[in-house]
């Protein structure tokens, strides 16, 4: 597998970065090819299986190394934000946080980066067509130490001098040549049992005060920073910055950050809506048993005395037998029993049929206004009692009616 590895630019610079160096590295920490690009001709020098390594400048992104006495992952995550916040300039919600391996001593490596740089920086790579798998500050990546020495290495980028800095604990940092001095001082006075610097660059950019205070060996360094940190790349890199909101897409879990709020939304959408359908159905079985102990109730103060098997067919077969109530029946069923020939005459379908003790409603189709209104004068004659017109509505097929029959209509 070969890293693509791309120097992206300060987040601050202003106006995109003119060109970038790049590098393909194998998986042996070996640069097989090399070139500085315009971003738009970035992407035509990836390659198939080429993995994208985007390497910013360590100042912007601090590495702390902190002490958390937790022993399981989940809880060090957890204490992690608040554990550094003593070290930290911006809020916590200002900023990304990402955790990384143990040291042998048992301190958690965090890399902290703010949004804004984040962003900046994952702008410049949608501005170059490229879409990255990690994204590294280039102190993570200096090489490991093989004595217990402070390394500094001091290049120039352009009219810019930075240096990079690696401590015998693990501590690593970059900052700015006209800040190497006066961090040195510091650092000479804090670690007093600590001697020995190894200085990588050109003997002339030295602070000359050094030499009399520690002992300094001058190492061969060509400024090459692509160079010194391919060699980090045979192992997998930690601290990836490229997490949570950040993470890639097409990972797994860049997917389900991406779609974890819509997700939420959807799972809450989705309970809402089980929640609100059995409601409905409780409230329509609520429903169903009311008519069902309404028609009950119609049917035994209509027909007493007989077996309700099929309501609806029991009451059209009561109307078509003719006007004679059965023996005992009750006032709604000789009403019923009255009305039955002159509705039958009529020629209307039924629709409905509703009762209570001293009057009748029902519903019905007919062909005509005239139809219904001779309907009307005919109950009102035949029974003797008050036919009113509840509704009536006109259709292409007719016109469907609601009466009311006795129960003081006029």
């Amino acid at each position: 597998m070969n890293w693509f590895v791309l120097c992206l630019p300060e987040p601050d610079a202003g106006d995109p970065p003119e060109a970038m160096s790049w590098a393909r590295v194998n998986g042996a920490g070996t640069i097989v090819a090399r070139g500085r690009s315009a971003p738009p001709e970035i992407r035509g020098w990836l390659r198939s299986g080429d993995r994208v390594l985007a390497l910013v400048p360590g100042e912007r992104v601090l590495l702390q190394q902190v002490a958390i006495p937790a022993r399981s992952r989940a809880a060090q995550l957890q204490a992690l934000p608040f554990a550094l916040e003593d070290h930290l300039s911006e809020d916590l919600e200002a900023l990304h946080i990402v955790a990384g391996p143990r040291s042998p001593d048992g301190r958690l490596l965090a890399a902290v980066a703010a949004h804004r740089d984040l962003e900046a920086w994952l702008a410049v790579l949608e501005a170059a067509g490229v879409s990255a798998q990690a994204l590294l500050p280039d102190t993570l990546l200096l090489p490991e130490a093989d004595e217990p020495r402070l390394r500094i290495w001091c290049h120039s980028d352009g009219d810019h001098e930075r240096c990079l800095l690696a401590g015998a604990g693990g501590d690593r940092l970059a900052l700015s040549g006209d800040l190497l001095p006066w961090w040195l001082d510091r650092w000479l006075v804090e670690h007093p049992a600590e001697t020995g610097i190894d200085w990588f660059g050109t003997a002339d950019r030295l602070p000359e005060t050094l030499r009399d205070r520690t002992e300094v060996r001058i190492q061969r360094w060509d400024g090459d920073l692509l160079g010194l940190v391919a060699a980090a790349l045979r192992r997998r890199p930690p601290a990836n910055l490229l997490t949570e909101r950040y993470a890639p897409i097409g990972t797994r879990r860049g997917l389900w950050q991406r779609w974890r709020v819509p997700a939420g939304i959807a799972a809450a959408l989705a309970v809402l809506w089980t929640a609100s359908l059995w409601i409905e159905v409780y409230q329509l079985e609520h429903e169903v048993r009311h008519i069902d102990q309404a028609i009950a109730e119609l049917f035994e103060e209509t027909l007493p005395g007989t077996r309700m098997v099929d309501p609806p067919a029991q009451f059209r077969q009561a109307l078509e037998a003719g006007a004679t109530a059965p023996a005992g029946a009750g006032p709604v069923a000789e009403r019923l029993a009255a009305a039955a020939p002159l509705l039958i005459a009529a020629g209307g379908e039924m629709r409905q049929l509703r009762a209570d003790a001293d009057r009748l409603e029902v519903e019905l189709d007919l062909e005509s206004i005239a139809a219904l209104d001779q309907l009307r004068t005919q109950l009102r004659e035949g029974l003797g009692t008050g036919v009113r017109i509840l509704a009536a509505e006109s259709g292409e097929e007719g016109v469907r009616a609601r009466l009311q029959i006795g129960g003081g209509a006029s």
